[in-house]
């Protein structure tokens, strides 16, 4: 599995994230086109600096400050020519970030106004952060954080003068895998930056990890630790660890044990229900679950709610082997129509399947029998292997 860190041990910045994706994932050219693509006021410079013996990229940006709310930023990007994936990661970061500030002043985000966050400089970061880090998914790469130092003291904004971290961060992080730790002096994790690195990753990585690429991204401050936030590329072993989950119903119709199944399989990995014979040898159905192990109590609470059971058995199981899988999307030709089409693959045991909901939507649309599509589409595969 690709693996991807940000390990903000100093706090993390818009600007400071850029910074260590250049040479990763964006180049001066990138940065060059989100700025004419999008207008902004800006002018950029990149350079190298030193940050306690530490060598690091470090992108300066100049701008007028700008105030816009919500609505207007949205426009704005989906005006622009940028990739769509990337558009759309844009626009969903700067949704966090305005319902992070609605939920604060009490008010619908959708009027929120950006002060600060809305200027030209917030703008660039987002969006070339989204460029970078959406090329690293392409890859293959799954994004972690290692846990972030937030920072102490207060603040000044527009509103007045707030604790560190400040509401809007904390909010943001409330509502996302993030880990953080209340250390270091002033702000240390800028809104902006908590809003990227909370829509991208997946939390704290734990597993053994076979380091391939260190990137260091500077930012502005000096301090007695060095100023930068380091992108960490490697590759991990192929397994992980998971929670099985099981209870026991009898009381339950086939409906309300689909619907159950349904609820259940939106929160974790896989969801089953098998038949058996329980106490009294009454006919019972067996609940089993396969969930992170960090979601494992969440979801016991899911399954309990929906079944009405009074206890789930939480299982750890420390060593699952998996194969390493990356999804990729591409355009196919089936019948003189075009249809993107979502593939998992796996290299090291060289299969590859595309998820069935684009078959069955081509099938449909087709009107022609669904294993015609995957024979399709298995010939599509192999002639773009071969290109």
């Amino acid at each position: 599995m690709k693996v991807a860190i940000f390990d903000a041990f100093n706090g993390a910045s818009g600007d400071m994230i850029i910074s260590a994706l250049l040479g990763v994932s964006l180049d001066e050219d990138d940065l060059e086109s989100v700025k004419n693509e999008l207008s902004l006021d800006i002018d950029f410079e990149i350079g190298e600096v030193m940050k306690k013996g530490i060598a690091a990229k470090r992108v300066v940006v100049k701008e007028k400050r700008t105030e816009r709310n919500f609505k207007e930023i949205i426009e704005m990007l989906e005006r622009s020519k940028i990739e769509k994936d990337i558009k759309e990661d844009a626009k969903k970061i700067f949704e966090i970030l305005a319902k992070a500030e609605g939920a604060v002043h009490g008010r619908d985000y959708r009027n929120a106004v950006f002060h600060e966050l809305g200027g030209d400089d917030a703008i660039f970061d987002i969006v070339c952060s989204a460029m970078g880090i959406r090329r690293l998914l392409r890859e293959g790469y799954r994004i972690f954080a290692n846990p972030i130092r937030t920072g102490s003291g207060f603040v000044e904004f527009s509103h007045g003068k707030y604790p560190v971290p400040t509401p809007a961060v904390l909010e943001i992080l409330k509502k996302s895998k993030l880990e953080v730790v209340f250390e270091g002096s002033g702000e240390l994790l800028t809104p902006t930056a908590s809003a990227i690195l909370a829509y991208y990753c997946e939390g704290v990585f734990r597993q053994p990890l076979r380091i391939e690429r260190i990137s260091y991204g500077a930012g502005s401050r000096e301090s007695d630790v060095p100023n930068v936030i380091r992108l960490i590329l490697g590759i991990s072993e192929i397994h992980d660890s998971i929670a099985v989950l099981e209870t026991q119903v009898d009381d339950l119709s086939g409906e309300e044990v689909g619907f159950a199944l349904e609820k259940i399989r939106e929160k974790c990995i896989d969801a089953i229900a098998i038949p058996a014979v329980g106490k009294k040898s009454r006919p019972t159905i067996l609940m089993r679950v396969i969930a992170t192990m960090s979601e494992a109590e969440d979801i016991a609470r899911i399954l309990m709610k929906e079944t009405g059971s009074l206890g789930v058995r939480i299982i750890p199981v420390y060593h699952r082997t998996i194969a390493d899988r990356e999804i990729e999307e591409k355009e196919v030709c089936i019948m003189g129509k075009n249809f993107r089409v979502k593939f998992k693959r796996s290299k090291s045991l060289g299969t590859f399947k595309p998820e069935f909901e684009d078959v069955a939507r081509i099938a449909r649309e087709l009107e022609i029998p669904i294993f015609k599509v995957y024979q399709m589409l298995r010939c599509e595969d192999v002639h773009s292997e071969r290109k």
